[in-house]
């Protein structure tokens, strides 16, 4: 468990239960973001056909997360930065991540971020 799921796992009550309402758990938020600065960091690296308009939507729902969280009363862009630290820490070390929420679990919190 790196410092910034540790961090999560001991925020305060209100907030952690703010955290699984919307995304199902502390676990699910922190592997949605995770997973959206990885296809973020893909496209940049791989640049599919219309990789900048790709990049451009992971940027808007990440500052759509920045933004709730500073709602909730966290530092939005902090934490999206340190998961997006322990990303490029496990890129970099060629480590596999430990991601156990479904594509469509993915998927359903991305599509709760277009109504926020």
């Amino acid at each position: 468990m790196t410092d910034t799921q540790n961090f999560i796992e001991n925020l305060p009550s209100e907030q952690r239960a703010k955290l699984i309402d919307f995304f199902g758990s502390t676990d699910a938020f922190y592997q949605t973001v995770y997973l959206m600065v990885q296809n973020g960091h893909m496209y940049q690296e791989n640049k599919p056909e219309q990789w900048e308009d790709k990049l451009q939507t992971v940027k808007h729902y990440q500052k759509i997360i920045e933004e709730l969280l500073d709602k909730w009363g966290l530092k939005g862009e902090d934490l999206v930065a340190d998961i997006a630290s322990d990303y490029f820490e496990d890129y970099v070390h060629y480590r596999e991540p430990q991601i156990t929420i479904s594509q469509e679990q993915f998927i359903g919190n991305i599509n709760k971020l277009k109504n926020v």
